[in-house]
């Protein structure tokens, strides 16, 4: 971190701030899109509770939803943040600037980071004001060490997404937002790992979203903290984000030693 420069941070997260305020769709991304995700399966959760009398149900869906949109965030935020110098074409002022790499990604975490837990806390107290949903029902500790979990997968995935555009552009642009639902089918987020198929389960146990979530299902039926998938899923996670860090730094120094980004502008 010693090339990191707080007042240059700063100056990013500034810069992040007026781009939010000033637009609408970045605003519906943070609070309008998640609250509608939550309404539909809140009351989607209802109708299943009042047939089947099974209060469970609450937990498996509106916990799965509200965690599922703070990983959601964390890695969408980053991609579309340094999306907006490649739409805007202040790719080459930014990089003429003593910005290094680290402040670029440092930035966008800080940044996606407080839009998470914004729109974090307006679900989890719409949870409770209509369904009567209380997302740290299974303890405070327990779901904020597994919404950290993910929250770093959140971020590794943003910082591989990162990597790839400024190696190949506003073309694959697309990756920005839905590069989080490509593991979706196989994280156990709104079920039970036990309602798949075994070589499905096989393949979802490498992920670390599926250890946060059957831990978070766990706790709600036991409220006790299931450290062999806490620890799987931090370990998992440490790993993949000192790989994409230099997945990153490797494609923003290729990209620059290529011309690519100026080619770009």
């Amino acid at each position: 971190m010693n090339r990191v420069r707080w007042h240059r941070v700063a100056a990013i997260l500034l810069k992040y701030y007026y781009i939010t305020i000033n637009r609408l769709d970045r605003i519906f991304d943070m609070l309008y899109w998640p609250l509608i995700g939550l309404l539909i399966w809140g009351f989607t959760s209802k109708f299943i509770v009042d047939i089947s009398q099974q209060s469970q149900v609450l937990n498996i869906f509106l916990g799965g939803a509200i965690l599922w949109t703070f990983y959601q965030r964390a890695q969408q935020d980053m991609g579309n943040y340094i999306l907006e110098d490649f739409w805007s074409r202040n790719l080459y002022n930014l990089l003429s600037t003593p910005i290094t790499p680290e402040e670029i990604i440092l930035s966008a975490i800080i940044f996606g980071l407080l839009r998470s837990l914004i729109t974090f806390a307006l679900l989890a107290v719409i949870g409770f004001l209509f369904y009567s949903f209380n997302i740290f029902g299974a303890g405070v500790l327990v779901m904020l060490l597994f919404a950290l979990s993910l929250l770093l997968l959140g971020w590794v995935f943003g910082i591989f997404v990162t990597g790839l555009i400024f190696r190949f552009g506003v073309k694959i642009q697309v990756f920005a937002w839905s590069f989080a639902f490509l593991i979706q089918p196989f994280s156990a987020v709104f079920y039970p790992l036990s309602a798949t198929p075994l070589w499905l389960q096989r393949i979802s146990l490498a992920f670390p979203t599926t250890h946060a979530f059957e831990g978070m299902r766990y706790a709600f039926a036991t409220g006790k903290i299931a450290w062999n998938h806490l620890t799987y899923a931090f370990l998992i996670d440490a790993v993949l984000l000192v790989l994409a860090y230099y997945f990153f730094l490797h494609c923003f120094n290729k990209a620059r030693r290529e011309g690519i980004m100026a080619k770009m502008e």
